[in-house]
């Protein structure tokens, strides 16, 4: 008497994640693929193949912001002499690249806030400055909205709860609205991507 038998493939993948709490919780997802097959006369015992993969990461935050590591990525713009405050907007000289990435497990989500600080205005060196809250930006996908620095030091930028990805890239615009003290005037921002 011939008797059906089933191969079984059980693969299995554990995460084990350490939140930023100190607890631990562990996340299994176990994907059972059955496959059919003939009769043996002989035998009537199932095979199985079990494979488990192992991922003991701990829940992440990370930003990059422009080329990332420790390069400081700077933005130029140059306005000419017959424009200076006149309120037509100069573009900067290059747009800026952002990855956000919070990852945590589903039974313990975290909220992730980017913020900015733009408190420090740009500096001629000579003692003249230009507030940074004339520039703005321009975001591509929207993920991280649209809008201009407000010389704060803590301006929320977005939210996000885990666990999701965020990329977008901005386009600086200077307002051009003032006149201000001939010079080239230095400047910089500082995101903070942190989940409390």
């Amino acid at each position: 008497m011939a008797q059906a038998r089933c191969p079984m493939i059980v693969i299995m993948m554990q995460h084990c994640l350490l939140p930023v709490r100190d607890t631990s919780v562990m996340f299994m997802l176990l994907l059972v693929l059955l496959a059919g097959a003939f009769a043996d006369a002989v035998s009537n015992s199932a095979e199985a193949v079990v494979f488990n993969i192992s991922n003991r990461a701990v829940p992440r935050l990370s930003i990059r912001v422009g080329s990332g590591g420790s390069t400081i990525n700077r933005v130029n713009f140059n306005v000419s002499s017959t424009a200076i405050g006149d309120g037509t907007p100069v573009t900067g000289s290059r747009q800026i690249d952002f990855r956000l990435v919070i990852r945590a497990p589903a039974s313990s989500p975290l909220t992730a806030f980017l913020t900015v600080d733009s408190s420090t205005p740009l500096d001629n060196g000579s003692g003249a400055t230009i507030p940074v809250s004339a520039i703005s930006w321009t975001a591509r996908d929207g993920d991280i909205p649209s809008g201009s620095y407000a010389g704060t030091s803590n301006q929320l930028l977005g939210s996000f709860t885990s666990s999701v990805r965020v990329d977008d890239r901005h386009t600086f615009s200077y307002n051009n609205q003032n006149i201000y003290d001939a010079g080239t005037y230095n400047g910089q921002v500082t995101y903070t991507w942190a989940a409390p």
